[in-house]
């Protein structure tokens, strides 16, 4: 047998000491007795030495006939020999795996503790292209004639079965935080923060700690990580780390859980930075596990079936998330789960966390309507036809709000929020919508309007002021939603900045017939300052309400603004430009203007589109 390791492989080093396995020598004789075999019956020999049993036991004679035609595997001797061998092959690679254990017991004493997860990351990355480069045959194409005839293509082509490789172990094994630490960021994130998203964990919610480690070294790191954010501990940094390292390696693997998206999630919905890249890989993930395709049987009453398909809306409510502020459309689009949902409440395990999700995923629906419908482009003014389109969706989310309002009871870990935030999220979502009354208002096709055009669009821009003002005012007003603030997932940080900005910029330079009263936004910024310093003064400086703090703060120190000065622009004085015009007089105009755009972009908003793209003098 040729030898093509390299010099002091371990395979090397086994053949130079117990040289390489020889296969036996078929031309050896196997014993059988003359009478045995006249009679055709086995012969029972000794160490393959006469007399036999039977022969023995009767007292004749034994003689024996060697055979070429017998197989050499009853040959005794070989067998010990062979058996010899593997039991001292078993005795080196048991000292090899000790000599191992110990080298990388010694070298993780020496290195700092920041080195662990980077060990992590190149050991999860070299499984990663055992996967994909080593092992040839990706797919295999299985044909299965019991299966349905309207089966989809895609269900012939199966992966190709691949061996399981080592699971890394988690980050308290390896000592990057304490288990006194992971206790207490799990404790955080298990009775706080995943009642604010319905319950990502699921199953898992009222699992351990240590059950959890066991499941998913991911979702341990996840939940760890979100937890020390919230708890503004100095373990972050490294947790972060963590996180980014086990989650980069899932983008090429193959072998995904569950457990996976859940991860994913809870980095998407808490870790801003992260969070685009993490909600299109749970969303590529959940589609590849066929999450959406659980739906029916869940309705059945099949718990795991159950517990896939809350997953999948959950999946769908974190895209959607992050759709509106990237500006980009969503990746999960509107399949049976999405359309009915409201059917999912039917299900035996349905719950009040189910329904608080099933309002979102309605919620959600619409503003994708809202996006497919009048697309990304913020400099084109909607059309006259576009507009009763707007009303009809204004009206779909006044029902919705109406439906679901007073249907939430007080939560046991979350107080009044699921009810609270059933009107904060519908003005969120009327903002959006009616902010698009104001696009291209510029343009000449918004100023040869018809009148009664013009006053409709008018009255649709004021809802949206309205809906911004509203934010502002409970944030500002309510000590309970204040409360949650550290806590809620990230976009609720992004619109209450998308609201501050909306209303500067209309107040400033918006070619729209809207009543705002100057001294009042002054007012209500700098409260809002106030209570966000407040608020933030205990935070984590990763944490995103703490550059939007930062950036408001900023924004009204560089400002001029004239209190006491309530401003009414009216879409026809666009002509001869903007006008500031209180009780017959004209009123220097307030100086947010561009500012706007820098501040923001340079402390948080660079990563959003809702800010860019439009034309300076009359982006929102």
């Amino acid at each position: 047998m040729a030898n093509h390791e390299p010099p002091g492989s371990p395979i090397r080093r086994l053949r130079d000491t117990f040289g390489d396995p020889k296969p036996p020598d078929i031309t050896r004789k196997i014993t059988a007795c003359v009478a045995c075999r006249k009679q055709k019956i086995k012969c029972h020999m000794n160490e393959s030495q006469p007399p036999c049993t039977r022969c023995r036991k009767k007292g004749l004679p034994c003689t024996v006939n060697r055979s070429l035609q017998m197989l050499l595997e009853n040959d005794v001797v070989w067998k010990k020999a062979i058996e010899q061998k593997i039991k001292s092959l078993e005795a080196a690679i048991a000292r090899n795996v000790n000599n191992n254990i110990n080298s990388e017991r010694s070298q993780q004493e020496e290195q700092p503790l920041g080195n662990g997860p980077s060990s992590v990351g190149e050991e999860a990355v070299e499984e990663t292209q055992q996967d994909t480069s080593e092992r040839p045959g990706r797919w295999k194409i299985t044909i299965d004639l019991e299966s349905n005839p309207g089966a989809l293509p895609g269900h012939y082509l199966l992966p190709t079965s691949s061996v399981q490789a080592k699971r890394p172990t988690d980050l308290i094994s390896r000592g990057v935080i304490s288990i006194e630490n992971a206790q207490r960021y799990f404790d955080e994130y298990q009775n706080r923060l995943d009642h604010f998203v319905y319950r990502v964990l699921g199953d898992h919610s009222t699992a351990t700690l240590g059950h959890i480690r066991e499941v998913s070294p991911l979702l341990t790191t996840a939940v760890c990580a979100v937890g020390a954010l919230h708890l503004s501990s100095l373990d972050f940094e490294a947790l972060y780390k963590e996180f980014v390292t086990l989650s980069a390696p899932l983008s090429f693997s193959r072998r995904h859980t569950v457990d996976d998206v859940r991860a994913l999630c809870i980095g998407a919905f808490w870790l801003s930075d992260l969070s685009w890249s993490l909600v299109g890989l749970a969303v590529r993930i959940a589609t590849e596990l066929q999450l959406h395709k659980s739906f029916y049987k869940a309705l059945q009453g099949d718990r795991n079936h159950y517990s896939r398909t809350r997953l999948y809306l959950l999946v769908y409510a974190c895209d959607h998330h992050f759709s509106v502020p990237y500006g980009r459309p969503p990746m999960t689009r509107e399949c049976e789960s999405v359309r009915d949902a409201r059917k999912f409440l039917d299900s035996n395990h349905a719950t009040e966390d189910d329904a608080r999700l099933v309002s979102q995923v309605l919620r959600w629906s619409i503003c994708t309507n809202v996006y497919d419908t009048f697309g990304a482009d913020v400099d084109r003014p909607l059309s006259d036809a576009d507009i009763p389109q707007v009303r009809r969706f204004s009206i779909a989310l006044d029902s919705l709000r109406a439906e679901w309002g007073d249907k939430f009871n007080r939560n046991a870990y979350v107080g009044n929020y699921p009810r609270k935030g059933v009107g904060i999220q519908y003005h969120f979502a009327k903002l959006y919508l009616c902010s698009h009354a104001l696009r291209g208002a510029g343009s000449s096709h918004a100023k040869s309007r018809a009148p009664d055009v013009a006053l409709e669009l008018e009255e649709i821009a004021n809802s949206a002021v309205l809906s911004a003002l509203s934010i502002l005012r409970a944030v500002i007003s309510d000590t309970e939603i204040q409360s949650y603030l550290n806590g809620l997932p990230t976009y609720f940080d992004i619109m209450i900045a998308f609201a501050v900005v909306f209303l500067l910029k209309v107040s400033t330079r918006f070619p729209a017939t809207v009543q705002l009263d100057n001294q009042e936004i002054h007012h209500l910024m700098l409260s809002l300052v106030s209570v966000l310093k407040g608020v933030t003064a205990t935070m984590h400086p990763h944490h995103l309400l703490v550059g939007i703090t930062k950036g408001i703060d900023d924004l009204l120190q560089r400002s001029k603004v004239a209190p006491g000065s309530t401003r009414a622009v009216s879409m026809y004085s666009l002509q001869e430009g903007p006008q500031h015009v209180v009780g017959g007089r004209n009123m220097p105009p307030l100086d947010f203007g561009l500012e706007t755009d820098v501040i923001f972009d340079q402390y948080f908003m660079s990563e959003f589109d809702f800010l860019s793209g439009q034309h300076q003098e009359y982006s929102m």
